[in-house]
């Protein structure tokens, strides 16, 4: 220890360089640096959700939930499986175990299970959506549109025109819809109408899925050429869903759709009401992918809303929540100001009761310090987000305490009589241990 100690303290030119070095790496660290809110943290959860319209809760456990929970017990990893089946959903919460050494192997292979399941009802249409929970799956910023004052249809195609823009931006991953009613065609079947022609609701169903298909039925070969034949026989517009025949006959009418029903374009049933303002409007949640910086994306998202905003009417009211690129920029706000009040106070206080030069090499320890720890995150793959920000602000008073008492002690060793060197090494040597221990217990 004596021999590292003398080392440094009669390179005084290696110091000097390395705290330099440190300071101008730390300073390239920080302008490369991914800034997120939170660092990236898997929880080991997984959602399945799969829709089985028009089905009871009891049928949703027997033909869906039940079926995907026996698939899955044969993979290994799982802690446990939660399920609920209600009425046309059915929803599966896979938790992993907590130690293990390959989550993402484990995780491919609760979605592979999960399609090797073949054996759904007719009903079930789209396959199960699995949700990975992490941390991109929240917001980084809202965006509510209020039409309040203005025609909702116009709010609604501002919606989507904003959706279109959003999802273009470098570093945006997906964009959640609340509010928002997808358009469909809707087909109101008169059941009086069905018993006058001796028809039941399932000739309907079959009879439109068969319509509206596309399949491919043979190959074309001829010399060097092959070609597939596929037969496109898919709706193009709401007369053409009308104008399906249901039954036909020799000897009988011919019964069209339009013939039992009423065929319109709707939107798609209400589940929940969302309201701005008292009035209904819509909400984008935004969502960035994994290395895309918070305050970066956020800043190009509000200036790409700002662009578009100029075309729309000012009757449409669009305004932002839940900002989390605020909350980094307010702690990295705390850290730059702390840091100058710091040095400030250093090297006012040292100046006077030691020496400026004292004050001035406590002072630079905060900059070493805090640049070097950047450096240390990026080597390692980390963010600066809301935890680390933190621990930034907590050390920062530790830092300069330590550095005050190792500074106090050179000083009061150096106004001794005898080789300045060893008074200086004596110096350090004797606080150098407690606040080693300091440094590691904190």
């Amino acid at each position: 220890m004596d021999s590292i100690l003398d080392f440094l303290v009669r390179q005084k030119k290696f110091a000097l360089v390395f705290s330099l070095a440190f300071i101008a790496i730390g300073v390239l660290s920080v302008v490369g640096m991914q800034r997120d809110q939170f660092p990236a943290v898997d929880f080991e959860i997984l959602a399945v959700t799969t829709a089985y319209p028009g089905a009871s809760p009891e049928d949703v456990e027997k033909s869906v939930t039940n079926v995907i929970e026996n698939e899955l017990l044969s993979v290994g990893g799982i802690k446990e499986i939660t399920s609920t089946s209600r009425e046309g959903i059915s929803s599966i919460i896979v938790t992993l175990e907590a130690d293990l050494k390959d989550v993402t192997t484990v995780k491919n292979d609760v979605r592979n299970a999960i399609n090797r399941v073949k054996s759904y009802p007719e009903e079930v249409t789209d396959l199960p959506q699995v949700v990975d929970f992490n941390v991109t799956e929240f917001p980084i910023i809202t965006i509510n549109i209020d039409g309040a004052n203005s025609d909702y249809v116009l709010a609604r195609r501002i919606t989507d025109d904003l959706e279109t823009a959003l999802l273009k931006i470098k570093g945006v991953a997906s964009i959640d819809k609340n509010g928002y009613l997808e358009s469909e065609i809707q087909i109101k079947v008169d059941p009086v109408k069905l018993d006058k022609y001796n028809m039941s609701i399932n000739e309907v169903i079959s009879a439109i899925s068969s319509r509206n298909s596309r399949f491919t039925v043979g190959g074309n070969n001829q010399e060097n050429l092959e070609k597939n034949i596929v037969i496109l026989s898919e709706f193009k517009s709401i007369d053409d869903i009308k104008n399906v025949v249901i039954k036909s006959s020799f000897d009988g009418p011919v019964i069209r759709l339009r013939d039992i029903s009423e065929v319109f374009r709707g939107e798609e049933e209400e589940t929940s009401i969302t309201r701005i303002n008292g009035t209904k409007g819509f909400i984008l949640q935004i969502k960035k992918n994994n290395q895309a910086d918070i305050i970066r994306t956020v800043k190009r998202v509000r200036k790409r809303v700002s662009e578009l905003q100029e075309n729309y009417p000012d009757d449409i009211n669009i305004f932002y929540t839940d900002d989390s690129s605020e909350a980094v920029e307010n702690r990295l706000d705390i850290i730059i100001k702390n840091g100058y009040i710091g040095l400030a106070l250093v090297l006012i206080v040292l100046g006077i009761f030691l020496s400026i030069k004292t004050a001035f090499w406590v002072a630079v320890s905060i900059p070493v310090t805090l640049l070097g720890t950047v450096f240390g995150l990026g080597l390692t793959g980390n963010t600066i987000n809301l935890i680390s920000l933190s621990g930034f602000i907590l050390v920062l008073g530790i830092v300069v305490d330590d550095s005050i008492v190792i500074a106090e002690s050179i000083h009061y060793y150096k106004s001794k009589e005898g080789n300045l060197y060893k008074n200086v090494v004596m110096g350090l040597k004797r606080v150098i241990m407690p606040v080693v221990t300091t440094i590691v217990s904190t």
